[in-house]
């Protein structure tokens, strides 16, 4: 038994395809390190995940569904281009019973003596001489016997996993998530990774006021979310300095904006520290008052057209939650540790602030900018 495993997005990269082929090859390796024993070989359309004990099969299956790039995961099995033995491979595999099948072949290798169709047809009788009690149906067959010829082998199966897609990871660069303990933003950094980003993540705590627990939470997150994929990054933020200066603003309506705003600079300012291309939220379009377009205008406005990457800025709560329970942080997020953002959000936060104001504001504060460099000299990382 094999691990066939179908690449993706891929096919359309014309003549940079063996540089994400290679990038893929590589991620598959990593994500399946704790299997010592298996060996990954890397073809032209597939990689092969050979010398798999039955016990490792679903386990390899399942870490292969978090791995960027692949389209599709098939447990196979390879045998030879004879079609008289490679019939009595497949009739060992296939369940003895009355059902209905329907034989879908294609050739790699076209110099078989064979076509599709024929070899179709001739699998079909030699199936239907061992198992009489099997009926082909065309249209909407019970099992598919899926055959691949090849140049020397031949590779057939009769199931199909849906992989995760996209780009491999790493492919695309790197990016800096600003992540909370909330539902929204783990669920864009997985997005991200489907995409081919590297993520790493930054998050705010302000102790007293925020429970340790809640950053345990988005370390948990951060786990959930690499998967044993790849090794992110997680900085830490003690922003409790900087918030106290933020209390006395003379506008109380834009503690959030001005919040933000400081978010977001520190965020550019680390990301240009340690090469990200970008910054990415788990905002989504008018959720809440910090994610009007007018609060999103004058948020980034502070960070001076640095990239800000927003996977979720038109998706819905519901399609948000749906994503987050696929992705199985969900239930972490739910969890009751509230953060920063959540803690200190006015009664009446403004929902159409402007530049103007914003910047207003952050002049009326002191020593703001001084306990804002000063933070930014102490962050912490975790790997």
């Amino acid at each position: 038994m094999i691990v066939y495993i179908k690449y993706g997005e891929l096919t359309l990269k014309g003549k940079n395809r063996h540089l994400f082929v290679d990038k893929l090859h590589n991620n598959v390796r990593y994500s399946l390190k704790q299997f010592e024993d298996v060996k990954i070989n890397k073809g032209y359309d597939a990689i092969i995940v050979d010398n798999i004990t039955e016990e490792n099969v679903d386990k390899i299956i399942h870490v292969l569904q978090q791995v960027s790039g692949i389209a599709l995961i098939i447990k196979a099995y390879e045998s030879t281009t004879d079609l008289k033995e490679l019939s009595q491979d497949i009739v060992k595999i296939l369940p003895n019973k009355e059902t209905t099948f329907k034989v879908d072949a294609k050739r790699t290798d076209k110099s078989y003596k064979l076509n599709s169709m024929e070899i179709n047809k001739e699998m079909g009788g030699l199936i239907l001489d061992t198992l009489p009690n099997y009926h082909v149906n065309v249209r909407n067959p019970e099992i598919r016997v899926n055959i691949e010829i090849k140049h020397n082998k031949s590779i057939f199966y009769f199931d199909k996993i849906k992989g995760m897609g996209g780009f491999p990871l790493g492919i695309n660069g790197k990016v800096l998530v600003l992540i909370s303990g909330g539902i929204d933003s783990p669920v864009a950094a997985k997005l991200l990774l489907k995409k081919g980003f590297i993520v790493d993540f930054l998050t705010f705590i302000t102790p007293p006021h925020t429970n340790p627990k809640a950053l345990e939470k988005v370390k948990k997150l951060v786990k959930v979310i690499a998967k044993d994929i790849y090794e992110p990054k997680l900085y830490v933020c003690n922003f409790t300095n900087l918030q106290n200066e933020l209390a006395h603003m003379s506008i109380k309506a834009y503690q959030i904006t001005l919040m933000r705003r400081y978010f977001f600079r520190i965020a550019r300012d680390l990301a240009v520290q340690n090469n990200y291309q970008a910054i990415a939220t788990g905002e989504s379009l008018g959720q809440v008052a910090s994610q009007t377009i007018e609060s999103m205008t004058t948020i980034q406005n502070a960070i001076e057209g640095f990239l800000v990457l927003r996977p979720l800025l038109i998706h819905d709560k519901s399609e948000i939650i749906e994503l987050a329970q696929k992705y199985g942080t969900y239930d972490i997020s739910i969890e009751p540790y509230i953060d920063c953002c959540a803690l200190f959000v006015p009664k009446s936060p403004a929902t159409k602030p402007t530049i103007r104001t914003a910047e207003k504001l952050e002049k009326e504060l002191d020593f703001a900018d001084e306990v804002y460099k000063n933070i930014l000299s102490k962050i912490e990382t975790e790997n």
